[in-house]
């Protein structure tokens, strides 16, 4: 049986500006840049899905939003309402930006070896609605010229509804990638462990992910076929309940791997750290009749310390750690002395450890002595993706 291999993920910080571009902006005006603190690339799988520059593509001009003069309004729903020709233009225009960035600038694949491009194409602002658009704006104008009010009105109405519905689809788009995210992200964190897995625990996974990616087209073409758009937060939990299980799921079969293989020869390697030539903090005094070291009462939380991506992605793990401190309660060494199963929460967990603060022990005579603390660091998070 194959072994699962790491799949080329949309980032977050992708996914999350595609969603922010499709909903956030009246006229859809094209977001540059992704959204600050949107993916932890130091801990996330390697992707060929950031944008090839941030840069709107050749012939994709875009519009300030401080240069609009008529945006369509948006109700609190999503809703588009188009009250003149004006804003009709900008709305159309901006959703024409938004297609030429997805067309030109995006790659990457989901489970299902889909881009972004390929749901797109399919289901958002595809010929027959452009078709429609524009000889509704034909009639539109001729309405206007002839000051038809209450048929310009109706028009008005009518694109109004079809545009709503064009944005709740890239709304249900880029939720449906962005839902996804976590269950790559899991995926890959577990390519170590089932390279030295039996094939009874690959085919667990691969079967979990399938599942998971169906249930989640399947929420998909429910969304994209309701007759009415939801509203963007509704729409967006849809997906992401689905997910909370297999996260579960994979955090606990990362956890049972990692046991199991713990006898294994040729462990999988672990990290540790040194206090170098960086100087120690003032002394400490033991605490009397203590002959062990222990953590200070100020000693840093692991939430400080969770990595972004892992975080985002709800991955959770306890570290035990090993540290060596010396008779001033001064760390001089840390090493993984048990993992999570993730090789960026084992790092952030000697972080923490050479930056937190230590009381020695007590010797005998009731003087500080060195020794080895052992404790476990928890990265954890509630109800996540609920």
């Amino acid at each position: 049986m194959s072994i699962l291999k790491p799949l080329r993920a949309p980032s977050r910080a992708l996914v999350s500006a595609a969603m922010l571009m499709a909903l956030s902006n009246t006229s859809l005006v094209i977001a540059q840049g992704a959204p600050a603190g949107a993916s932890g690339a130091a801990d996330a799988p390697a992707s060929s899905a950031t944008p090839a520059s941030s840069a709107t593509p050749a012939g994709a001009s875009t519009p300030a939003a401080s240069t609009a003069p008529a945006d369509a309004q948006t109700t609190a729903d999503g809703k588009v309402k188009i009250t003149t020709l004006e804003e009709w233009d900008n709305a159309f225009d901006g959703f024409m930006n938004l297609t030429a960035v997805v067309y030109n600038s995006y790659s990457g694949q989901d489970l299902g070896g889909h881009d972004l491009q390929y749901y797109w194409q399919r289901h958002v602002l595809t010929a027959a609605t452009k078709e429609k658009l524009e000889a509704l704006r034909d009639k539109a104008q001729k309405q206007s010229v002839a000051k038809d009010t209450p048929g310009l009105q109706k028009t008005f109405e009518e694109a109004s509804a079809i545009l709503t519905a064009e944005r709740a689809k890239a709304s249900a788009i880029t939720n449906f990638l962005n839902a996804q995210q976590p269950v790559i992200y899991h995926q890959y964190q577990l390519g170590p462990w089932l390279l030295r897995a039996t094939d009874a625990d690959r085919a667990a996974i691969s079967d979990r992910v399938t599942a998971t990616y169906a249930r989640l087209s399947q929420e998909l073409d429910a969304v994209l076929n309701l007759p009415e758009p939801e509203p963007p937060g509704v729409a967006a939990q849809r997906f992401f309940k689905l997910i909370a299980e297999p996260v579960a799921f994979f955090n606990s079969e990362r956890a049972r791997l990692v046991q199991a293989q713990a006898e294994a020869p040729n462990p999988v390697a672990v990290s540790a750290l040194t206090r170098g030539d960086k100087p120690c903090p003032p002394p400490t005094q033991p605490t009397k009749g203590r002959a062990k070291a222990s953590l200070a009462p100020d000693f840093p939380s692991s939430d400080s310390f969770y990595p972004v991506a892992a975080k985002q992605n709800d991955v959770e793990g306890a570290v035990t750690v090993r540290a060596a401190i010396s008779e001033t309660g001064c760390i001089q060494r840390a090493e993984v002395a048990g993992t999570s199963g993730v090789a960026r929460l084992d790092e952030a967990a000697l972080e923490l450890a050479m930056a937190g603060s230590y009381v020695p022990a007590a010797g005998a005579d009731g003087k500080p002595t060195a020794g080895t603390l052992l404790f476990r660091v928890k990265f954890e998070q509630p109800d996540a993706f609920n």
